[in-house]
């Protein structure tokens, strides 16, 4: 059971299936495609409205013949009764689902009938001419665009043949008619014609009217499903990126962990080796500075570890440090293991080292630093040549809004054709270094500190620059 639309009332809705019981009974097409649909409608609708006033004439003719006496209208009986039995079986036809069998023999009965009627009476007759332009309606609407040619075809054949019977006196067509004044019995034929022709155009374009209006409805709802899906698709893409910038993060946060673990590693080794240096010196006289230097390096260790624990934690300690008191600090702590390696590292900064201010995490500054010189302390061989250069020297100047740090050695030195590969991770000149030194430089620099490093090219002996922006420039 349909439901009621809820904008009428029991009642209303109630006589509204009423109202719509004749058409499901009597019109309601069985075709699936909407064309043939409409089409079928246009059938069903003539052949119902022909079939119910041919049985009232068959009702009104027999009520003469049976208490008016008048015997002479049986022939016309007949003729109805014959035309009740062909439209009746024109209908079951199409109720049972021959559509098109139906349309065919009904196009052709009206055909047959106006070529009876020019045969008769002559080509010029109006009423033939209308039955012809009504047969041309029928076949375009009931057959298809393409049938009213072929019927025109068939028409200008059937007229250009009766015509040459005609003239060669084949057929002697009755054209009395002519002199005689029209009358109402010409009225209502030619009305009868006119009325079919515009029910089956009225009922044609109404169907092609509620087809339209289907079709630009559901292009609407087609229009709003699209605009919803858009929505829908638009939600789930910040969905799935929101997800995917979640699951990168997570990535970034393992990928840092690896770097800072490796970081770690590297450094510690570093400063290690200086605190087992500074022990090992606590046999020597200089005991305190031993002492101060084992505790600068183990304070360096503890902020490593620190820093490590906040970066996994999503923490930064960004504030404004001295380039120059942090590269004192580091040199002091380093300069222990130069002396063991019978190397001197030296440290120029400039004269005025307010200059030297930098924004950022100063415990990256130090990995760096401590990065840079500990590769020129590994320049050296183990062996010192007489006359021999045995030094780091780390210097600190100001250009414009940059701080120039450069960490030189007059060791080995690198091959031309390995300084371009200098910075990239698990590259080392050593044979027992990791390659990571270098790429954690490189890293620090550009991505925290947004500045640049590189080697000086122009120098004879091996020179890395590092180039940091001033702060608050």
């Amino acid at each position: 059971m349909s439901a009621r639309p809820p904008f009428l009332s029991k009642d209303q809705s109630d006589m509204k299936h009423l109202l719509e019981l004749p058409f499901r009974l009597i019109i309601s097409p069985r075709q699936h495609d909407q064309d043939l649909r409409n089409r079928e409608i246009v059938l069903k609708t003539l052949l119902a409205g022909t079939l119910l006033v041919s049985l009232l004439a068959l009702v009104f003719l027999g009520a003469k013949i049976l208490f008016a006496q008048q015997t002479f209208l049986e022939a016309r009986f007949l003729a109805v009764v014959a035309l009740v039995a062909f439209v009746g079986t024109l209908y079951v036809l199409s109720r049972v689902g021959w559509y098109k069998t139906a349309s065919i023999l009904l196009v052709f009965s009206y055909l047959l009938i106006a070529e009876i009627m020019v045969l008769l009476w002559g080509v010029n007759l109006p009423m033939g001419v209308l039955l012809f332009s009504l047969v041309l309606v029928l076949a375009g609407i009931l057959l298809g665009p393409k049938y009213s040619l072929y019927t025109a075809g068939v028409i200008v054949v059937s007229l250009t043949v009766t015509v040459r019977l005609a003239n060669t006196g084949v057929i002697n067509p009755d054209l009395s008619w002519a002199s005689k004044s029209p009358g109402i019995t010409d009225v209502v034929g030619y009305s009868f014609v006119l009325g079919v022709i515009a029910l089956v155009s009225w009922l044609f374009n109404l169907q092609m009217a509620r087809s339209l209006h289907k079709a630009e409805r559901a292009e609407a709802e087609l229009l709003e499903q699209k605009a919803l899906l858009e929505i829908t698709v638009q939600k789930r893409t910040r969905e799935l990126q929101t997800v995917q910038l979640e699951k990168i993060q997570q990535m970034y946060r393992f990928a840092e962990l690896g770097q800072l673990s490796t970081a770690m590693m590297h450094d510690l080794a570093n400063h290690l080796t200086s605190l087992t240096l500074n022990i090992e010196n606590l046999q020597g006289e200089k005991r305190s500075k031993v002492l101060s230097g084992a505790k600068r390096s183990i304070r360096h260790i503890d902020e490593m570890v620190a820093r490590v624990r906040d970066q996994l934690h999503g923490r930064s300690e960004m504030r404004l440090f001295n380039v120059a008191t942090e590269i004192e600090n580091m040199v002091c702590m380093l300069r222990h293991r130069g002396h063991s390696v019978n190397v001197q590292l030296n440290w120029q900064p400039l004269s005025d080292k307010k200059t030297l201010v930098c924004r950022g995490e100063p415990i990256r500054f130090r990995q760096m630093i401590a990065n840079l010189i500990t590769n020129g302390f590994d320049a050296y061989y183990e062996e010192a040549k007489p006359d021999e250069r045995r030094e780091v020297l780390v210097t600190a100047s100001s250009e414009g809004q940059q701080i120039v740090i450069t960490v030189n050695d007059w060791g080995r030195g690198i091959p031309r054709d390995e300084r371009s590969k200098l910075f990239e991770p698990f590259h080392s000149t050593k044979q027992t270094g990791m390659g990571m030194g270098l790429f954690i430089v490189r890293q620090i620099v550009e991505d925290h500190f947004l500045g640049s490093v590189r080697i000086d090219n122009t120098q004879k002996h091996t020179a890395f620059v590092v180039r940091l922006p001033k702060a608050g420039e």
